[in-house]
């Protein structure tokens, strides 16, 4: 007990005999020609001196380390939010690239079919596509002159036909819809009459029914619209017979479709303003 006492107070003395020396070494002023005591106090404190400057050192180093670090994830934060900008301000620039190009190709059509069509030009606003509804919301209404029953069709081919309309905007009910159907023959041969609808799946795809045993239709036919159901005008593209299956009945068949149209994709669409009767003129 009275050692360890000793050993306190010792080690507190040393403690201190070390700071003095280290503080006297650090406060002699150097001289040409210093004393005896001087000389000493520096060579005493000299070790002393060495191992507190190569301590503050580390702590300096260790200082710099954490600002440094802190530093470089403050940049690194700064540069991924650049790099996030720059990704978002590409990919707008590659969607107006793409609606730059559906523009242009829709009015080269309008211009091409200008004395056949009289297109008017709308934006998709809302959908509603499932295996049943297929159903469109465009922005243009009574005041732009759109009326029920006109045809809605784009450069790729027909689309459906507007089924309600507000001042503002329609709805279009879209050709896989439960609820629609158009006459359509195949084009080669103006023959192999028969009515197109949804196919009842959730594809978009459709099917040519009501066609006779013996009718003249093929895989890879191209289906337009007839005009004989006095709501669409004739010879609208609708798209590609890819199989055609033979009805239980044994009198029909049926011509499966891959459509012209992608009904999921819609961005911009034509009302065909002369249209309604069956008629293009």
């Amino acid at each position: 007990m009275f050692n360890n006492k000793k050993l306190r107070i010792a080690a507190v003395l040393v403690t201190l005999f070390i700071g003095l020396l280290v503080l006297a070494g650090n406060t002699v002023q150097v001289r040409e020609n210093p004393t005896v005591l001087e000389k000493g106090l520096r060579i005493v404190a000299s070790p002393f001196q060495n191992g507190f400057h190569a301590i503050h050192n580390v702590f300096d180093g260790i200082g710099v380390y954490f600002a440094d670090k802190k530093a470089l994830e403050e940049e690194n934060t700064q540069l991924q939010q650049q790099v996030d900008a720059l990704q978002h301000q590409i990919a707008r620039y590659d969607e107006m690239e793409l609606e730059n190009q559906r523009l242009r190709e829709l009015l080269g059509y309008k211009d091409a079919n200008r004395g056949l069509y009289q297109l008017q030009l709308a934006e998709t606003i809302a959908k509603r596509t499932n295996n049943l509804q297929y159903m469109i919301t465009i922005n243009k209404g009574s005041d732009d002159g759109v009326k029920a029953g006109m045809t809605v069709m784009n450069h790729h081919g027909l689309i459906g036909r507007v089924s309600s309309v507000l001042s503002g905007s329609c709805e279009v009910l879209l050709l896989p819809d439960h609820e629609s159907a158009v006459g359509a023959r195949v084009k080669s041969t103006r023959e192999a009459l028969g009515v197109v609808k949804g196919d009842g799946t959730s594809t978009g795809n459709l099917q040519m029914v009501h066609l006779q045993h013996d009718a003249e239709i093929l895989e890879g036919d191209v289906v337009i619209t007839s005009g004989l159901d006095t709501v669409y005008p004739a010879d609208i593209p609708i798209g590609v017979v890819t199989s055609i299956v033979y009805d239980a009945n044994g009198l029909t068949k049926t011509a499966y479709i891959t459509p012209y149209v992608n009904f999921f994709q819609l961005e911009e669409v034509f009302i065909l303003m002369n249209s309604g009767g069956g008629s293009t003129q």
